[in-house]
């Protein structure tokens, strides 16, 4: 069995310092193979916000993926968001921090959706690249094992509830599933939007899992609490377990979830 964890948006620099410590005694508790951090790790890409960061995953014992989110350029310094907008989180989440993760039971592969700037007026908001997504796709292919479970990491969801009408506008997100979904991808962890969910969608006899997360930490909270995921994965077959913090800063399991993968 592969034991996952999945956060997203731990907004260190606007975290809730109760809220630090007790993730982190979860995580080491659930004994994950690996840690998916789906961006936004900082809130303003601040040196002292990522150094934070840093120090947190120092403290995990399983290795940890991740991708940058929009939080994660600096914000202040617009020469370095056009230029070098994720110099800051490759320096300090070097050498802790992988893009890639591959056991004899699942490959995952992080793919890049924040900007450091764009031509439209809402930064924030997600743009893929389908041919990335087709490196990608092709990268997992070879890397999973035969009948193991082809996992994508990206911080803005590329289907998320309400559809293109709602709070997710990846630009390009929906052409990128598509790319996933016929690349054989099982499953695309995401952040971004604070909220939790498991959405299925397939195609010719193969299913994807598109799955969001609540911020892991950050008091900007929206419809629901901090929070986190945990998916275990055991021959094709997987369980995700919604955790969510109450009011004493304890997490607990707030939703559990099968998930299957079809394969044609």
């Amino acid at each position: 069995m592969t034991r996952i964890i999945h956060i997203a948006d731990l907004h260190f620099g606007a975290e809730e310092p109760r809220l630090v410590e007790t993730l982190a005694e979860e995580i080491e508790d659930l004994k994950p193979d690996v840690v998916v951090a789906a961006g936004d790790l900082t809130q303003y890409g601040r040196r002292r916000e990522f150094a934070a960061a840093r120090e947190f995953f120092d403290g995990l014992s399983a290795p940890v993926v991740a991708s940058p989110g929009n939080h994660d350029v600096p914000y202040g310094n617009m020469f370095s968001r056009l230029l070098s907008p994720w110099a800051r989180f490759n320096h300090h989440m070097q050498g802790r921090v992988e893009a890639r993760y591959a056991d004899d039971r699942v490959a995952i592969e992080t793919f890049e959706t924040a900007r450091g700037a764009q031509l439209r007026l809402d930064w924030s908001l997600g743009r893929a690249r389908p041919d990335q997504a087709r490196e990608i796709a092709g990268r997992l292919e070879s890397a999973a094992p035969g009948d193991g479970v082809r996992i994508v990491a990206c911080h803005h969801p590329l289907i998320a509830p309400g559809g293109p009408k709602g709070r997710a506008k990846t630009k390009f997100g929906a052409e990128a599933a598509d790319v996933f979904l016929a690349g054989g991808a099982d499953m695309v962890l995401s952040g971004h939007l604070h909220t939790a969910f498991a959405i299925p969608d397939g195609r010719e006899g193969h299913k994807c899992w598109f799955v969001g997360v609540s911020t892991a930490l950050s008091h900007r909270t929206r419809e629901e609490p901090a929070g986190f995921n945990l998916i275990d994965i055991d021959h094709g077959e997987g369980r995700l377990a919604v955790y969510a913090a109450d009011d004493d800063r304890r997490f607990s399991v707030f939703e559990e979830k099968s998930l299957d993968w079809a394969r044609a």
